[in-house]
């Protein structure tokens, strides 16, 4: 095994044990947050996810392969479909929003962010299919907006 192929193997396997962790992290998020312990544990294990992502991409910026870093394969993906740019932007909507308390919508909130989030992703694919994307910018702006008012975070914890 050459150390290319070596390398995307050990990428291959964190980016999954990342995705494995960061789907238990969010099935049990909403429970964490309640407690200071709970919440340090979160920030930890945000810490533990950002240094893997460093270490996956310091070998592949390392070497003779150009474009191959996951910053670089995402910014391109970005290009491509419109999933990884509303993800992300929805989600710093959600936890970077002006205060809290904010709950514009309600229930009805998650729900009309699914809808949206559909015709988002299916409609940038149809426009992208017929040679009319839907500009990068626009996506993460519109994302930021929703994660903001259609799913916000509430960070304030009641004290006893």
């Amino acid at each position: 095994m050459d150390e290319s192929a070596r390398w995307e193997s050990v990428a291959g396997l964190v980016a999954f044990l990342s995705l494995i962790i960061a789907a238990l992290v969010g099935g049990f998020a909403g429970e964490l947050v309640k407690t200071r312990a709970g919440a340090t544990v979160l920030m930890i294990l945000a810490v533990v996810f950002v240094v893997a992502v460093i270490a996956i991409d310091l070998p592949a910026a390392l070497d003779k392969t150009a474009g191959n870093t996951f910053s670089e394969l995402l910014r391109e993906g970005g290009t491509q479909t419109t999933i990884f740019p509303w993800t992300f932007a929805v989600f710093a909507g959600r936890w970077f929003h002006p205060g809290d308390k904010i709950d514009v919508f309600g229930i009805a909130g998650p729900l009309l962010l699914m809808g949206l989030t559909f015709v988002v992703v299916a409609g940038g694919d149809v426009l992208r299919r017929r040679g009319n994307g839907i500009p990068s910018w626009l996506v993460v702006l519109t994302g930021l907006l929703a994660g903001a008012l259609l799913f916000p975070a509430d960070f304030s914890v009641e004290k006893p």
